[in-house]
């Protein structure tokens, strides 16, 4: 009896205690609470502007959360080749955190001094103030005024600062899904081209959101077969032999076997027997030796890879015909190295005389010279020393010193590096002088073909590396080879991105993306600077999927894949970083 008594005093004190407006209100908060593996795809809605000097008008832009604060300051500067919707965006994120009914109007300011290229557009110093405009269920409309001018003020960059810049909107906020839901306003300012009045709306478009690693590596092994699917779809796509070679090589390497009916009939794509063009040019013989070692890199080997290990033994027992198949690409390659240039490589001797060497038929070959050389296919001599020499001229002469990131304490600080190194990028072709000339693909191309070569050399045994090297020149060579490739992964980790590929207007981006896995894998490391390089371009590549499967091109698609699948073989190897 009394047991009852209590719970029905208990039963009353709760539903009293239920009513209670105190109580039953919930605060909603101006907070970037979505999980930390989420990606948010915004699209331009308004229809799109006339060009202006140092600013692009991008119908996209993928935002990432963990490249934001709590508070929605972003902690990567904004993307080399700046765009005024993701500077609208950067601003709109500002969010205070605080419960709406309480905070209606905040402060945020803006230095733009280390973005080079924003200058051309937007002022150093940059104040905004936001006040919250209206509140309907989960979504909070916030009013934002951004202002400053610096006209008057030295710029060495452009010879001439930007005039007054008024950048005005409203931004909608969902409090429940904790992101934002889009802007609408306008811009207008005097930047290299006049006074500039445009109007801009952007849309969240497309949400990929995982609690955990589990859940974001099951949407990853989706996308892959997805993505597979898509590339069987558009089979005349890789008709022609480098496109086969290079879709095989794609298939091999996403776990398709040899046997599978579209990657047996990309592999018999590759050659024609008794073509005159036997190979069309440097990346179809390349692509081809990718593919044919593909064909025997085991299961285990894979898995192992997939993970971010380094695989025991690299050892490929193939049949005689494939080695041979290896040894006459390899000599196709050697032959169209550039008479003045040794080392350096072109688009092959099909192509004809007149070409000019550069770095990504270059990198292309030494991914097959790296590849041969686990098959055990004998390399012309001096090849490898030629290129490592011969490399520095698309690398930058000078940059700024960066202190290389090393990975976290035990306590997750970050562990960075004794000593700097310069950030030293490499450019597509000639000798890269200036510091707009380096970008991002290519200096992933020219730090990836650094490490290969080390790869490659340290594999061989004292006999053959002395018909490479004289001993009185092989330590100097290797120091030299590292020191570059060091200031390479310097440059990327100064330059990084995985919303464009740094440095190139042009776009390239999954060909960027591509150079990233690459590097990762032959550094080896997870982290470019204090980024999990894997895991955000992953989400990148998950929120640009499209629906039929791919990314675009087969080529783009193709790198996607071998991104997402982490398919290069790590050197056997360490980076030795460090002084």
């Amino acid at each position: 009896m009394r047991r009852c008594m209590l719970a029905t005093a208990m039963l009353c004190l709760f539903s009293v205690s239920v009513q209670s407006p105190a109580i039953a209100e919930e605060k909603q908060t101006l907070a970037w609470t979505c999980p930390e593996l989420t990606a948010l795809l915004y699209v331009r809605k308004s229809a799109a502007p006339a060009p202006m000097s140092g600013t692009r008008f991008n119908a996209e832009h993928g935002v990432l959360r963990s490249h934001l604060t709590e508070t929605g300051n972003w902690g990567v500067a904004p993307g080399w080749q700046f765009s005024e919707g993701e500077f609208v965006l950067r601003v709109a994120s500002v969010v205070s955190g605080k419960a709406v009914a309480k905070s209606k109007t905040w402060d945020a300011t803006f230095d733009q001094t280390t973005t080079p290229s924003a200058l051309q557009s937007v002022p150093d110093i940059l104040t905004a103030e936001y006040s919250v405009k209206a509140t309907e269920g989960d979504f909070t409309t916030i009013h934002v005024k951004a202002t400053g001018d610096d006209a008057e003020a030295e710029n060495n960059f452009t010879n001439r600062r930007c005039g007054p810049l008024t950048i005005e909107m409203d931004a909608v906020f969902d409090t429940a899904k904790g992101w934002l839901h889009g802007v609408k306003g306008s811009w207008k300012g005097t930047g290299l081209r006049g006074d500039v009045s445009v109007d801009f709306e952007y849309a969240l478009e497309r949400v990929k959101s995982f609690a955990d690693r589990a859940a974001l590596d099951k949407a990853v092994e989706t996308a892959i077969d997805k993505g597979l699917e898509a590339m069987d779809a558009r089979e005349d796509d890789y008709r022609r032999g480098d496109y086969a070679a290079f879709a095989a090589y794609t298939y091999l390497q996403s776990g398709r076997g040899a046997n599978n009916k579209f990657t047996a009939l990309a592999l018999s794509r590759m050659v024609k027997e008794g073509s005159v063009l036997k190979y069309i040019q440097t990346y179809h013989a390349a692509s081809m030796v990718l593919a044919l070692e593909a064909k025997y890199i085991t299961d285990e080997e894979r898995r192992q890879v997939a993970k971010g290990q380094r695989p025991g033994a690299i050892k490929r027992v193939m049949s005689e015909a494939d080695k041979a198949a290896i040894k006459d690409a390899i000599d196709y390659i050697a032959r169209g190295q550039a008479n003045d240039a040794p080392g350096l490589f072109s688009y092959g001797e099909t192509i004809g005389a007149g070409q000019k060497p550069d770095l990504s038929n270059t990198q292309f070959a030494a991914l097959a010279l790296a590849a041969a050389a686990r098959c055990e296919v004998e390399i012309p001599v001096g090849i490898v020393r030629d290129m490592g020499n011969g490399l520095v001229n698309f690398q930058q002469k000078e940059g700024p010193e960066v202190w290389r990131v090393k990975g976290r304490t035990k306590r997750g600080a970050w562990d960075r590096e004794r000593y700097p190194d310069q950030a030293r990028g490499f450019a597509y072709g000639g000798m890269a002088g200036g510091v707009g000339s380096a970008y991002g693909s290519m200096t992933g191309a020219g730090t990836c073909s650094l490490l290969l070569l080390l790869d490659i050399y340290e594999s061989w045994p004292s006999e053959r590396q002395k018909k490479e090297l004289a001993a009185s020149q092989a330590k100097q060579w290797q120091v030299s080879v590292q020191k570059n490739a060091d200031f390479g992964m310097a440059w990327l980790e100064h330059n990084y991105s995985v919303s464009d590929n740094p440095g190139h207007a042009a776009g390239e981006f999954f060909y960027y993306l591509y150079a990233l896995e690459r590097v990762g894998a032959f550094a080896p490391t997870e982290f470019i600077g204090e980024h999990e390089w894997y895991t955000e371009g992953a989400l990148t590549l998950l929120l640009r999927q499209n629906d039929k499967g791919g990314w675009g091109k087969i080529e783009e698609t193709c790198f996607a894949l071998l991104f997402l699948g982490r398919a290069t073989t790590p050197t056997r190897r360490r980076v030795i970083t460090g002084k």
